[in-house]
């Protein structure tokens, strides 16, 4: 049995996530498991769907089991988000990792991996040009790495390359043993047109103006009876409340907050009128949005610098959902696991890793209206899903 893994937020599952599936089975892998994040997202966003609704998506359009990426690795940097992932398709005994990239030229993401870890001169030095002419930190990378090599720069800096480059990575600075299968991504990312191969972006921009019909053309018809998400209502409050109640000691220990940044943000906190206008307020060339970003969420969550450091790896594989005939697969992945797989929350109870991802839930939760979406303790009453 081949087995392929993918690394996904799935946030909502759409037709290039189909593609995506249907093209690692074509390329000779007889299951596909997917790893994904749970209630926020790497960019320190709220997911549109529960991580429940989001497998049984992912389940019906060809997955074949859906584990669970841990909010200690799924609001991260792109470097620890990809150690994170594969560390657990690893631990599980995937044959390959598969990603979509707008590079899918594995010479050359190996290449730039490997500047990553160990930059020459000529790299460090236009990079340091290039931050004190005010470009961003990727920016500032990509331009000099682009330079070095040859590359457009603007495709460096995309997105899914950027990921690419950080599972390549992670699979040759680890254990992992999972051959690299680069798919072409379709569309581009942040497009904000509709249409078959539309982005996520797009697709959450329709549910929330109410375009319902122009959102669900994007997704599989076999996904559309999870796909209708609640409204969410913005994190402002809770978010305010709790950084208006950090010192600036507690806000220095936010995992991205450096250079003084914490007290910007104390004084900002207080200024602002919500999550968006402090993000407006706090940008600047050094700081991206999707970083500033996650911090914020790392402050609402309550997670600081200490409790990544206590969980630098995953210690186990959390069942999130499996098909119905998928039963082979998962005695094959038990023969294979070099971790626990988990499929009942009570055998994590106490687990640090776990009480986070409770906590994310649990807040995510706060964000809607419905009375049994509010509920705590969802992470212990909710089943694995069987579709």
């Amino acid at each position: 049995m081949r087995i392929a893994g993918i690394i996904a937020e799935y946030n909502p599952f759409h037709n290039g996530h189909a593609w995506h599936i249907a093209r690692t089975r074509a390329a000779g892998y007889d299951c596909v498991i997917v790893c994904m994040g749970g209630h926020f997202t790497q960019r320190g966003e709220a997911a549109i769907l529960s991580k429940w609704d989001r497998a049984c998506m992912a389940l019906a359009c060809g997955a074949d089991a859906v584990f669970e990426l841990p909010a200690l690795f799924t609001v991260r940097t792109a470097d620890a988000f990809a150690r994170g992932g594969v560390g657990i398709l690893a631990g599980l005994g995937a044959d390959a990792l598969s990603f979509g990239s707008e590079i899918t030229d594995l010479a050359l993401l190996t290449r730039l991996a490997s500047l990553r870890d160990s930059e020459p001169m000529a790299v460090s030095g236009a990079m340091a040009r290039n931050l004190d002419a005010g470009m961003s930190h990727a920016r500032a990378w990509g331009e000099a790495v682009g330079a070095y090599l040859g590359v457009p720069p603007e495709v460096l800096n995309r997105p899914n390359a950027v990921l690419a480059v950080e599972y390549m990575r992670a699979l040759t600075g680890g254990d992992a043993r999972m051959t690299p299968l680069a798919i072409p991504r379709q569309g581009s990312y942040h497009d904000a047109a509709l249409g078959v191969f539309a982005s996520a972006t797009a697709i959450r921009a329709a549910f929330a103006r109410g375009d319902v019909a122009g959102a669900m053309a994007a997704i599989p018809g076999a996904a559309w009876p999870w796909a209708m998400p609640d409204a969410l209502h913005p994190m402002d409050d809770m978010l305010l409340y709790r950084l208006r109640g950090m010192s600036t000691g507690a806000l220095a220990a936010l995992p991205d907050v450096g250079e003084g940044l914490e007290h910007r943000l104390y004084r900002l906190c207080r200024e602002a009128s919500g999550r968006e206008a402090l993000l407006d307020a706090l940008k600047c060339k050094r700081y991206t949005r999707a970083r500033l970003s996650r911090m914020l969420t790392h402050a609402l969550l309550g997670i600081d610098r200490a409790a990544l450091e206590a969980v630098p790896h995953p210690a186990y594989a959390r069942l999130i959902g499996i098909r119905r005939d998928a039963g082979p697969l998962l005695a094959e992945l038990k023969a294979r696991a070099a971790m626990p797989i988990v499929s009942r929350a009570a055998a994590l109870r106490g687990d640090a890793c776990f009480e986070w991802e409770c906590r994310a839930t649990d807040t995510w939760s706060l964000l809607h209206d419905a009375p049994q979406l509010r509920a705590a303790g969802r992470e212990y009453t909710e089943r694995f899903v069987v579709v």
